[in-house]
């Protein structure tokens, strides 16, 4: 398999190097291991960790894509791109969009990203990450511009599960948006007032509306304790001695009714009377 130099040296017939019959770890430590996007050396090692795929180009031509572990190449004019496959955050700057009653709002948007085809992700446009940020603002704008301004507050929850649908033509690029969702909603200075106001004067009816059932249930409560009281006068001595009995310091005289004369007795009795 190899041959032995002058200088103690053996020559590796496969690979072409010289080596002193050092293992793999040896051999990175002298020949060094990559990490990084860029140009791979010959005998250089080059580390794709589990969550990244790279792509391996020859004189700039795409030879293959390697899967995660460690790769060691014995060819001159070899060069890598890594591409990280985890998913991103994906945040649109402040967008005013004019919605379909002509009212302007400032609207963010916030979601996530992730690489699905790295070939594809590497090689189909320069900037594949402007080209979603592009694709997902004029999806938005198509959006909120098909809306009214009450439509945009009432469904604001719904909105981002319709624009996550209405990004479309980035196949092409290696890259699914997975979530997207509306982050912020700013309305103009005299629409906040305006809106600020409904809201007080909402609270305020709602308040009235309760006092007016709380007014209404007490009158109702003193309505029908007045007829008890009417056909049960005797009702009303048992609440004022319930009262009393739950109080002191007052003073209570029980006595009889005053007794009449005899003549206005007489009088008052029916003729019949014995």
């Amino acid at each position: 398999m190899g041959q032995k130099t002058m200088f103690g040296r053996r020559r590796d017939a496969r690979f072409g190097v010289y080596r002193h019959g050092m293992a793999g770890a040896e051999m990175a430590a002298v020949f060094g291991t990559a990490s990084a996007n860029g140009t791979v050396r010959r005998g250089q090692a080059v580390t794709v960790g589990q969550w990244q795929r790279a792509l391996l180009f020859r004189h700039g031509q795409l030879q293959r894509v390697l899967e995660p572990g460690l790769h060691r190449f014995w060819q001159d004019g070899l060069a890598i791109r890594l591409v990280d496959l985890r998913p991103w955050v994906l945040t649109l700057p402040v967008q005013e969009i004019p919605t379909a009653d002509g009212v302007t709002v400032k609207v963010t948007v916030a979601g996530q990203a992730r690489v699905t085809d790295p070939e594809a992700f590497v090689l189909s446009t320069r900037d594949p990450e402007q080209f979603l940020y592009l694709t997902v603002q004029v999806a938005l704008r198509d959006l909120v511009a098909g809306i009214t301004f009450d439509e945009v507050l009432a469904a604001r929850g719904a909105l981002g599960e319709r624009l996550t649908a209405g990004v479309s033509g980035i196949d092409h690029i290696g890259v699914a948006v997975e979530q997207l969702m509306i982050k912020d909603i700013m309305l103009p200075g005299e629409l906040k007032k305006a809106q600020a106001e409904v809201l007080v004067a909402r609270a305020q009816g709602i308040a009235a509306l309760e006092r007016a059932r709380g007014e209404t249930a007490a009158l109702r409560s003193l309505a029908n304790a007045a007829r008890l009281a009417a056909g049960n006068p005797a009702l009303l001595q048992l609440r004022l001695l319930q009262q009393l009995a739950t109080s002191a310091g007052h003073t209570v005289i029980f006595g009889t009714p005053p007794a009449l004369p005899l003549g206005q007795v007489l009088a008052a009795a029916p003729e019949d009377a014995g």
